[in-house]
């Protein structure tokens, strides 16, 4: 129970802190790691599929909140980013930084790929033209940031063994 407690306390610290102080400072040309995607992987390969998918559910519903004409869509894209983290959990090799990079920045170009994909409404241009000017670098910074902040994790005990 305690590593759950402590678990979920750090995801939620990196979420909504990173996203609200720490991203706006290390912005480039507005470009800044999605702090929310980041922490989501921490918690699925942390805590496995079922934490991931609720966690990843309630943190897209706060961010959906903001955005009320596509209420659901942060829930529905996180929760299922959720799950396949977690399940994905005991197939990644812990501590090889390049996959764990590879894994944080594919999970932004799928959040982004299906969010962008429903929000243009399969329009080509109101598609393709933020996915390479936003998506892709932002999965990019995302992917080195992302390794950043699991090395803490590892370092604080996050994503070692369960208690």
């Amino acid at each position: 129970m305690r590593y759950f407690l402590r678990t979920t306390l750090i995801w939620i610290l990196v979420a909504f802190a990173g996203d609200t102080m720490i991203s706006p400072m290390v912005s480039i040309r507005g470009i800044s790691p999605d702090f929310s995607i980041i922490a989501l992987v921490i918690l699925s390969l942390a805590a496995g599929p079922m934490p991931g998918t609720v966690g990843g559910f309630f943190l897209g519903l706060v961010q959906d909140l903001s955005n009320p004409a596509l209420l659901g869509l942060h829930a529905l894209c996180k929760c299922t980013l959720g799950f396949s983290l977690g399940s994905l959990r005991t197939r990644l090799v812990h501590g090889l930084p390049v996959a764990e990079g590879v894994v944080v920045a594919l999970a932004v170009l799928f959040h982004d790929l299906v969010f962008l994909l429903v929000q243009s409404r399969l329009i080509d241009e109101g598609f393709l033209r933020p996915f390479l000017t936003q998506s892709l670098p932002v999965a990019l910074y995302s992917g080195i940031a992302g390794v950043l902040v699991i090395r803490l994790a590892e370092l604080w005990g996050i994503l070692g063994q369960e208690e």
